[in-house]
């Protein structure tokens, strides 16, 4: 009987030949569902390739862990930290003291907080302290402590003019404005004791989501490690939520083309009523019938789903390496757009055409093995 089963289907699929309307929907349904899975391919490429380049710029630019005091302000006293520098030559420790300061520039001033960074030599501002001032790289500004200094015209705060040299990214979230100054500056402007936090960087930036759990162990209590993860959890949330949703509007192509399928399979039920009545009759069991017709909806939909799925993923590799999509200068932090083709999204994209194919195939195959054997052949 799997034989027959299997003749009987080649004998539909040579059977469009002859019916033109029919041939046309379920060519109509196959390009559907190609079209769909490109489109999805594209997506998760395009989405990926963003995403992969904004992880990257974060791990090249910023920390990889930090040091904070469970409790209070300042970390813990000890040799502790000099012991994690040296079990650890590949992590740049970066230890961070200071406090609350003005910031006087062109547009006025405004309140900042100051960092007196160890292994730092100039004078950097964060791009939300730089937005409020209207500053950028080669500005000066005037920072003015809350510590006074007696002078001929009575206490006056401790002021310093320096030199911006560099605009450092805030973390994500993160609305605070910072001026980082090397340990000898903000030494004069803001009384200096033990340190408030330690950033961690690793030399390679593929290893910025490991450094929390190398150094957990080594830190005493009333610290706590914070991970690379972590410190970006708003961003990093973010572009999930953005590939889930985005995804997900454009998964609805599928839905759409599943809903074609399901019309082409119901119309081919309905132009071979006569033909599966005669196999009823002739003793073609019910379950047979409908496996028949859900061979047919998943033949349409898998070849339609890795067809998609090949020349979307061959177009994505194709723009990424051509870079034929550029993006204006100093606007975008890549100069093209970016599209990486992954093995999950691939393996998601021909899941969810499979699926798609399956659920619309089951409605006409039900219909068709339920149908009564003698009113198919009434009419013939």
């Amino acid at each position: 009987m799997a034989s027959v089963l299997t003749q009987v289907a080649g004998r539909y699929l040579l059977g469009l030949r002859r019916r033109t309307h029919v041939a046309a929907v379920s060519a109509i349904s196959f390009g559907a569902m190609a079209l769909g899975a490109a489109a999805l391919v594209l997506t998760l490429a395009l989405l990926e390739g963003f995403q992969s380049t904004i992880r990257a710029q974060l791990a090249e630019s910023g920390i990889h862990a930090e040091l904070r005091p469970s409790t209070g302000r300042t970390l813990p006293p000890g040799d502790w930290l000099a012991l994690l520098r040296a079990r650890h030559p590949e992590l740049q420790v970066r230890t961070v003291r200071g406090g609350a300061v003005w910031c006087l520039g062109p547009d006025g001033a405004v309140p900042a907080e100051l960092e007196a960074v160890d292994t730092l030599s100039t004078v950097e501002v964060n791009r939300v302290l730089a937005a409020r001032l209207g500053i950028g790289a080669g500005s000066e500004l005037v920072v003015a402590s809350p510590r006074l200094v007696l002078t001929p015209l009575g206490p006056m705060p401790i002021r310093r003019r320096v030199v911006v040299e560099a605009v450092s990214s805030a973390q994500p979230g993160d609305e605070r404005a910072v001026i980082r100054v090397p340990d000898q500056v903000g030494a004069a402007l803001v009384p200096i004791g033990r340190p408030r936090s330690v950033a961690l960087r690793t030399l390679d930036p593929a290893q910025a989501w490991k450094v929390a759990s190398v150094v957990q162990d080594e830190v005493p209590e009333g610290v706590e490690v914070v991970s690379f993860a972590e410190l970006n959890r708003p961003l990093l949330a973010a572009l999930t939520l953005e590939r889930v949703m985005i995804g997900f509007g454009v998964a609805l192509v599928m839905a759409v083309a599943a809903l074609n399928l399901l019309c082409n399979l119901a119309l081919l039920a309905a132009e071979k009523r006569a033909d599966v009545a005669l196999l009823t009759a002739l003793g073609l069991p019910p379950a047979r019938v409908r496996r028949l017709f859900l061979m047919l909806g998943l033949g349409v939909g898998a070849l339609g789903g890795v067809l998609g799925t090949v020349v979307g993923g061959l177009t994505a590799v194709i723009l990424d390496r051509t870079r034929a999509l550029p993006l204006p200068r100093g606007v975008f932090i890549v100069s093209h757009v970016p599209f990486r083709v992954t093995v999950d999204a691939v393996v998601i994209v021909l899941a969810v055409s499979l699926v798609a194919a399956l659920l619309a195939s089951l409605v006409p195959a039900r219909a068709a093995a339920k149908r009564d054997p003698l009113e198919g052949l009434r009419y013939e």
